[in-house]
């Protein structure tokens, strides 16, 4: 998802920490770098949910960020904080789709397997 460029005006957060107009001769254009990350493919139901929903507040570079070997577990508390505390568009089922999905392609799969043993 490319951003669109953004204009400095004469009232950016640089010019009033430091009393003076840091973009000196007016506005400037800020080309950003296309977003080239993308979610690891996935015959997981939260898949679908993860290309709908997450991209709306973050990056897939996002999810890379995380540390390596997250249980079940660890990446649906994730959830949780996403839609709780940072009011992500997810409702319970949601975080559960999303959880097997993100534990199996970038967390610990075992413990995918381990919460569904009777």
């Amino acid at each position: 998802m490319g951003l669109a460029p953004l204009r400095l005006g004469s009232l950016c957060g640089l010019c009033l920490a430091v009393g003076a107009c840091a973009v000196a001769g007016g506005p400037r254009d800020i080309r950003l770098p296309q977003d080239t990350a993308v979610l690891k493919a996935s015959a997981a139901p939260g898949y679908d949910v993860a290309r709908t929903k997450c991209g709306i507040c973050h990056s897939a570079d996002y999810i890379n960020l995380q540390p390596p070997g997250m249980s079940l577990a660890q990446w649906s508390a994730e959830m949780v904080k996403m839609q709780r505390a940072y009011g992500a568009p997810i409702d319970d089922d949601d975080i559960k789709l999303l959880a097997v999905y993100l534990t199996t392609e970038y967390g610990d799969a075992s413990t995918v397997a381990a919460s569904r043993a009777p």
